[in-house]
């Protein structure tokens, strides 16, 4: 079940960041965790406004990180 996530658990995607010098980087990662930030308060713990998707991804190498879903781009 889906519902309005792009992603769902299992899915790879790439995470898009840019390096110390402003270039656009990506990272092949999977999704193993979906957070929707539904209320004010989760806003204020996670940073992000209601209505963001943050997703639990995992990298090749085991390290870990908490995105937000504009921040992944399908790896299809």
């Amino acid at each position: 079940m889906r519902n309005n996530m792009k992603y769902d658990y299992g899915d790879e995607a790439n995470f898009k960041q840019a390096d110390e010098n402003g270039n656009s980087i990506s990272r092949m990662c999977t999704v193993v965790g979906i957070t929707p930030v539904e209320t004010d308060d989760q806003s204020r713990v996670f940073g992000y406004p209601p209505g963001t998707v943050l997703y639990s991804v995992e990298f090749g190498d085991g390290s870990d990180r908490l995105v937000p879903e504009d921040e992944l781009e399908s790896a299809k």
